[in-house]
């Protein structure tokens, strides 16, 4: 039997503000889009759009029908692919968030929904922060939790329950998948009451110790959030990938295969400002080759070493143009064809939020006119996912691992002459 890809797609509420029940829209759904995008120094983003089929009337509001009365906006949207083989199935967490529109097309003879949903992180960053205790020695992931997650009593951050009433202010959770490191912040009480949490996270926390952070995934029991952070460019446990011309055993096919320069990375000079002083990094050589590309960002790090150190690993990782793969694609067809069945867990793990962002992607490609194959070592940082009755689409967007990685021995990023050094 073939690897087979099957999506499901829910929408989540506490009914009765205790049990999270969920309501399955897959057999109405015509085609669905999950984007996934992070990047160091900036808090990760995830959005989805399903379009569904309303000819029966069944979800236009105020009509009569059994969804007419449903506040859409207070739910979760849940979507899972369920990828197999012969004998066993593999449930993969694709997406999660809070429904942010909903629009009717109706013609009068034919009828379609189009829902829309974001990561909640997105749904809460606008709001102020007006009570935090000072945060001394903690690491970044610490500090997102902290300030975003309500659970915690450092806060007062309202996310969307989705009806629980033992929860309700909401709940995230915060997954650190690194090593443990040194890089320590401090966080002071009138500098995040300055500037809604959303802001005061990306412009001052992620900007520290090469942070990485996005959504995605979502506790199976309760719908709440799930975020991933990444400190140091370094990744425990980190899921990797081979894409070959000709794939064997767990390697995956590609096509639309993209090699570009990564221009829009370039730095030679990064600002960090810490307590009202700045501190700056120079490629001196790579300015004089390429002009002045600055990086300025605040900086939220217990020490002026460490805000040093991270205005110099922005030069160190990024003072030159790498030629590398920055995108490609793969379909589940491509999958069925292509995948023996023993492997079929390899593409549940790449369509999952938690494994299939941040993770090692090596590409084999042979150029025009060259007698070998060339491997470009990446990380993915990104995904458009499109799925349809017919196909599901996948494409990923790549950064150089001499970049984005840092030397993990045993992973995708143990190799030496290729990625940083911690």
């Amino acid at each position: 039997m073939a690897v087979t890809t099957n999506w499901r797609i829910e929408v989540g509420y506490y009914d009765n503000g205790s049990t999270f029940s969920t309501t399955d829209f897959t057999s109405r759904t015509l085609g669905l889009t999950v984007d996934h995008f992070t990047d160091l120094g900036v808090i990760g983003t995830g959005q989805a759009v399903i379009t569904l089929d309303n000819n029966d009337g069944a979800l236009t509001p105020n009509a009569g029908g059994t969804y007419s009365s449903t506040d859409w906006f207070e739910r979760a949207l849940l979507i899972w692919c369920d990828v197999q083989n012969d004998t066993t199935t593999h449930v993969s967490k694709v997406f999660a968030g809070i429904i942010d529109e909903f629009d009717v097309q109706d013609d009068g003879i034919t009828s379609t929904v189009t829902i829309a949903a974001v990561d909640v992180l997105q749904s809460a960053a606008r709001q102020q922060v007006q009570t935090i205790a000072t945060l001394i020695r903690t690491k970044p992931s610490a500090a997102i939790e902290a300030l975003a997650d309500p659970d915690q009593l450092t806060n007062n951050t309202v996310m969307p329950n989705f009806g629980e009433t033992l929860r309700p202010n909401g709940k995230l959770s915060v997954y650190l998948e690194s090593p443990a490191i040194t890089r320590q912040l401090y966080i002071d009480t009138a500098d995040v009451s300055a500037s809604p949490v959303g802001d005061y996270l990306a412009n001052a926390v992620v900007t520290c110790g090469l942070t990485a952070v996005w959504p995605g995934g979502f506790d199976t029991n309760s719908g709440h959030q799930q975020v991933w952070c990444v400190e140091n460019a370094q990744r425990s446990g980190l899921s990797s990938y081979t894409f070959a011309e000709n794939p064997t055993d767990k390697e995956l096919p590609y096509r639309n295969l993209e090699r570009t320069y990564s221009l829009d990375q370039l730095t030679t000079a990064a600002r960090l400002e810490r307590l009202d002083t700045g501190y700056v990094s120079t490629a001196q050589t790579a300015q004089s080759k390429y002009g002045s590309r600055l990086r300025q960002y605040l900086n939220a790090s217990y020490s002026d070493t460490d805000t040093i150190a991270d205005a110099s690993n922005w030069v160190l990782r990024f003072n030159r143009p790498k030629y590398s793969a920055t995108k490609l694609q793969v379909t589940a067809s491509m999958i069925e064809q292509h995948l023996p069945d023993a492997y079929f867990a390899t593409w549940s793990f790449l369509l999952s939020a938690e494994n299939g962002i941040w993770a090692g992607a090596t590409v084999d490609f042979t150029p025009a006119g060259r007698p070998s194959a060339i491997t470009d070592h990446t990380v993915i940082v990104g995904r458009t996912i499109k799925a349809s009755p017919s196909d599901t689409t996948v494409t990923l967007t790549l950064r150089p691992s001499s970049s984005y990685g840092t030397f993990t021995l045993d992973t995708a990023l143990g190799v030496l002459d290729v990625n940083m050094l911690a």
